[in-house]
């Protein structure tokens, strides 16, 4: 049986990427401070089966983790995936650092497309396609941001304690879910799904 569990991310949002035309110019989502469309509801997609959920993307505040090597606690315990909604200013490949109960480290590469381009550099799903694309000073038509859904291999099999996100400002994460196998028979615990 597969258990998945949805990363809380509010704690650690710390980067604007949706917007309203009467705030264009808080967006953050790369360096010309291009923003995508808010929405008024989260981003709520299922790829392989797993579901992700991003924070509100209503453009009233912080909604992704612009990563600067933060240290995020997950439930401790073998997991094998972590699927991510994401973006990159440009493609990006680059490593999250695995925090394992016993004390061991370990690393896998974390690789998104461009938010700019509309395919898949690095064999991710399409997450969300804007077709229009924010600018500080006005909407552009015809110009769309791209989120992709990428997952990450834990290939250790201790129990997962944390992890560390790249020192990196152009990852943008949305959402984070863990995916591990249930082998004990053991009920769900309380916020995983199955």
């Amino acid at each position: 049986m597969t258990v998945h569990k949805m990363l809380v991310l509010e704690p650690f949002l710390n980067n604007q990427a949706a917007t309203t035309p009467d705030n264009l110019a808080d967006g953050r989502l790369n360096i010309w401070r291009n923003s995508l469309p808010a929405r008024s509801e989260p981003l709520e997609v299922v790829v392989d089966g797993v579901p992700l959920r991003s924070a509100p993307l209503d453009g009233r505040g912080p909604d992704n983790v612009l990563c600067s090597g933060q240290r995020i606690a997950v439930p401790e315990r073998r997991w094998d995936w972590l699927y991510v909604i994401g973006c990159g200013e440009r493609r990006v490949r680059d490593v999250l650092t695995w925090h394992f109960s016993n004390g061991s480290v370990d690393r896998d590469h974390l690789a998104l497309s461009d938010l700019w381009e509309g395919r898949s550099g690095y064999g991710e799903e399409l997450a969300l396609r804007t077709d229009v694309i924010h600018y500080p000073y006005h909407v552009q038509e015809r110009i769309g941001i791209t989120l992709w859904c990428q997952r990450v291999p834990i290939t250790s099999r201790q129990p997962l304690g944390a992890m560390s996100l790249p020192k990196n400002p152009a990852v943008h994460l949305f959402a984070m879910t863990l995916v591990g196998r249930r082998a004990d028979g053991r009920p769900a615990d309380e916020g995983d799904q199955s």
